[in-house]
């Protein structure tokens, strides 16, 4: 099986959580500050990962969804952006 090279991998999957999670906070009218303190993240977290700037493990994709009251495949659905 080859190696993936993380310098190559294109980041869309990073992207699409990035504006579903900014959707949902924004419909549910929270703060990045408030859904931090509900998901147990450090305040700059939530803004990390709007931005796509940082990976995310599925333990913390759980915590968000469960946050935003959602499935946590409702943070990945749409087309490759």
């Amino acid at each position: 099986m080859d190696e993936i090279d993380n310098k190559t991998v294109d980041p869309w999957l990073r992207r699409r959580l990035a504006l579903q999670v900014r959707r949902l906070r924004l419909e549910k009218k929270v703060s990045q500050e408030r859904l931090s303190e509900d998901c147990g993240f450090h305040r700059t977290y939530i803004s990390q990962v709007e931005r796509a700037v940082t990976n995310i493990t599925l333990d913390n994709l759980q915590k968000l969804a469960e946050a935003l009251g959602v499935d946590p495949s409702r943070l990945l659905e749409g087309e490759q952006c």
